[in-house]
């Protein structure tokens, strides 16, 4: 059996989940983290992005978990890792065609910057969700 440590994510809503790990990377302000056992004291923000935690299943290929996740934070201390996030999906629960269309809509909003009522930084923050959730959903294959 691998190191491993405890993961939980959670967002305003609920706990999402709460497993053991043996890594996870996350998407941090200045590029992707990886976690591992032990992991030294952290607090850092987190971007849109994908969640990737590989568990600790006993076995050594184990299974990994994908999720689209939104802003939030991270902390690790004491071998226990909190992720909290406005919003998080499991890559098998993400409605492709819903995210496309998202992705798609804050694309043609983003080339009208023209138009004084178009929110740029809402846009692109939808344009980053959505883009989190393709690819989380596209992992989760």
């Amino acid at each position: 059996m691998a190191n491993s440590f405890k993961v939980t994510i959670t967002t305003a809503e609920q706990q999402l989940l709460e497993t053991d790990a043996v890594s996870l990377t996350l998407p941090g302000i200045a590029g992707y983290l990886g976690i591992w056992a032990n992991h030294a004291p952290l607090v850092t923000a987190l971007v849109p992005g994908v969640v990737t935690l590989h568990h600790d299943d006993g076995d050594a290929a184990g299974s990994t978990s994908h999720f689209a996740v939104s802003r939030g934070f991270v902390e690790v201390a004491g071998n226990r890792v909190s992720v909290m996030v406005d919003s998080c999906e499991p890559s098998d629960q993400i409605d492709v065609t819903r995210a496309e269309a998202a992705l798609e809509r804050a694309k043609k909003l983003l080339l009208e910057p023209a138009n004084a009522k178009v929110d740029l930084a809402r846009a692109e923050a939808a344009m980053e969700r959505a883009k989190a959730r393709l690819i989380a959903a596209k992992k989760g294959k």
